[in-house]
């Protein structure tokens, strides 16, 4: 073995970046975790103590990059286009890796790890997408996949000496059980790791409601204060230039209260039942139409009459409709 190193580890709060970790440090290397916020994972509400306990665990020191702004970019225009939903997986990963190469070059760190195993994601992780990353990510030979090193070219810190290729693995597939038995061996089995991907761009409902947001303003004007009331309520598009969102439990109510600034904010005067926010340009036929989906999503029976409050910024109406049946097809028609 060479000199001892150091490595910037990419952690997604995944077993296999975890275990990749475990893996450079048997082998006496220095490992930083650095965890890039994208927005569109479960870490967008600020609250990184499960990875902050994740890098405990490990005994290693933890940087965060927030990278939302810059990502929009990626996300709304990738090289390489999106998955099964508005996930642009290997433009993302792209990116990340770029992150993490000024973050190895400001560190003073000598490559960078991931979790990677081949053939296991089917938009990021195929053998010449992998190809793809290495060419792209402006570090070369210093991006090392421990969980399948034997299966690629060997990178700089092995053919340095720096890593011992001998100890790396070669992972393979989709199959979880070589993971799952090296956790145990490497006594990370503990760890609070997540049991599949986080990202909301992967989830088809989420993806769903974000693609009709883009339908609805375009990429230039994309309204990127309204997702994340995409992970809230049901949605409904209302017409053109409307939508609205209905909370479904007390939970949600409360959720949906800081998005009232600046959107519009239904809610019923004379039955119990939900509230909803609507974002857009709202005509007066839109909030009766809004107001008779609040009455559905209610105790009012249907058909009956209904009051509704609309507040904006501009001012406060009151909009009388009634209430829709449950069974009304047109419901279905709206829902996003």
């Amino acid at each position: 073995m060479g000199k001892k190193g150091k490595a910037i580890a990419l952690l997604s709060g995944g077993l296999d970046s975890v275990l990749a970790v475990a893996l450079i440090k048997q082998q006496h290397i220095d490992v930083k975790g650095l965890l890039v916020l994208t927005g569109f994972t479960d870490h967008m509400s600020g609250d990184n103590g499960k990875m902050e306990r994740i890098a405990k665990g490990l005994d290693i020191p933890l940087r965060i990059e927030d990278i939302h702004d810059a990502y929009w970019e990626t996300l709304l225009r990738p090289e390489y286009g999106y998955g099964k939903f508005m996930n642009p997986c290997l433009d993302c990963h792209l990116h990340m890796i770029r992150v993490a190469a000024a973050v190895m070059k400001e560190e003073g760190a000598d490559f960078v790890i991931t979790g990677e195993v081949v053939g296991q994601r089917p938009k990021s992780q195929l053998a010449h997408q992998m190809k793809i990353a290495l060419r792209d990510s402006g570090i070369e030979g210093r991006l090392l996949r421990p969980l399948s090193a034997k299966c690629l070219t060997p990178t700089l810190p092995e053919k340095e000496g720096m890593v011992d290729r001998s100890a790396l693995k070669g992972f393979r597939g989709r199959g979880r059980r070589p993971q799952l038995e090296l956790a145990k061996e490497l006594g990370v089995d503990h760890l609070p790791v997540e049991a599949g991907g986080n990202c909301f761009l992967t989830n088809r409902e989420f993806s769903e409601r974000f693609r009709d947001l883009l339908d609805m303003y375009g990429k230039e004007h994309f309204p990127r204060k309204d997702v994340p009331l995409l992970r809230i309520g049901r949605h409904f598009r209302i017409s053109e230039k409307a939508r609205l969102v209905i909370s479904r439990d007390e939970s949600e109510y409360h959720l949906l209260q800081p998005y009232r600034s600046g959107r519009y904010a239904f809610e019923l005067l004379d039955v119990t039942g939900a509230s909803g926010i609507g974002t857009g340009e709202f005509r007066h036929e839109d909030m009766l139409l809004a107001a008779r989906l609040l009455g559905r999503y209610s105790k009012a029976e249907a058909g009956r009459k209904i009051r509704v409050s609309v507040q904006y910024d501009s001012g406060e109406y009151e909009v009388q409709a009634t209430a829709l049946s449950p069974e009304d097809p047109l419901i279905a028609s709206l829902r996003i």
